[in-house]
C-alpha cells in the first residue's frame, strides 16, 4: 500500500511539472516553421502556397512580438480580360505584437492568440509580355492574426492560424507599340488572407 501511494505520488509530481512546463509566461522565446495559403482578393493575381518562418518573445505572460518572413512566392498577374500580362514575386515581412489570454496557466495545453501589427511587401522579378513595362512599388500596411497553439511536449506545438493584411499594389506601366508609347498607372487591392499550420518550438 506504501509502495503504491509512493508511485502515485511521483506519478502526479512528474504530471504537475510537466504541466508547469508549458505554461507560457514572460522571457519566452520561440521559432516557426509553416505552410501557408494565400487566398489574394483581386482575380488579377494568381494564389499561390508558400512556406513562412517566424520568431517571437514573449516580455509578459500574456504578450509578446513576433517577426515573420514568408519566402518569395512567384505570381501571375492578368489583365481586365484575365489575358496574362507576366509574373511577380511577393515577400511579406510582418511585425506583429501578440496577446495570449491563456498565458501564464500552467494547465493550457491549447495556447489561443491574436496579434495586430505592421506588414511590409516586397515586389521583385517583374516580367511582363512583350511590349509592356511594369514597375510596381513597395507597400506597407496593417496586418492583424488569429491562431492556437496545441502543446505536444514541453517544448513543441502544433499552430494553426488565419492572417488578413491591408496591402495594395502600386502599379506603374508603359506600352510601346506600332503607334507610339503609352503610359499608365493604378492600385491593385491585393488583402490577402492567409492560412496557415506548421509547427513551434519554445525555449
Amino acid at each position: 500500500m506504501r509502495k503504491t501511494k509512493m508511485m502515485f505520488a511521483v506519478a502526479a509530481t512528474t504530471v504537475l511539472a510537466s504541466q508547469a512546463a508549458m505554461a507560457y509566461q514572460a522571457g519566452d522565446t520561440y521559432v516557426r516553421a509553416s505552410f501557408e495559403k494565400a487566398d489574394i482578393e483581386t482575380d488579377n493575381i494568381s494564389d499561390e502556397n508558400s512556406f513562412h518562418l517566424s520568431g517571437g518573445y514573449l516580455f509578459h505572460d500574456k504578450m509578446g512580438v513576433e517577426l515573420g518572413i514568408g519566402e518569395k512566392v512567384k505570381h501571375d498577374f492578368f489583365g481586365l480580360a484575365s489575358n496574362d500580362l507576366g509574373t511577380m514575386k511577393r515577400m511579406p515581412v510582418n511585425l506583429l505584437l501578440n496577446y495570449y489570454p491563456l498565458g501564464g496557466i500552467d494547465e493550457a495545453r491549447v495556447q489561443p492568440f491574436v496579434g495586430v501589427g505592421l506588414n511590409y511587401t516586397r515586389y521583385s522579378n517583374i516580367h511582363a509580355i512583350d511590349g509592356f513595362d511594369i514597375d510596381i512599388d513597395d507597400e506597407y500596411g496593417v496586418v492583424g492574426q488569429a491562431g492556437l497553439d496545441l502543446t505536444l511536449t514541453d517544448n513543441l506545438s502544433a499552430t494553426g492560424y488565419a492572417r488578413w493584411s491591408d496591402v495594395d499594389a502600386d502599379v506603374d506601366w508603359k506600352r510601346e507599340n506600332v503607334n507610339g508609347t503609352g503610359t499608365g498607372s493604378g492600385t491593385v487591392r491585393l488583402d490577402p488572407v492567409t492560412v496557415g499550420a506548421g509547427l513551434t518550438y519554445r525555449f
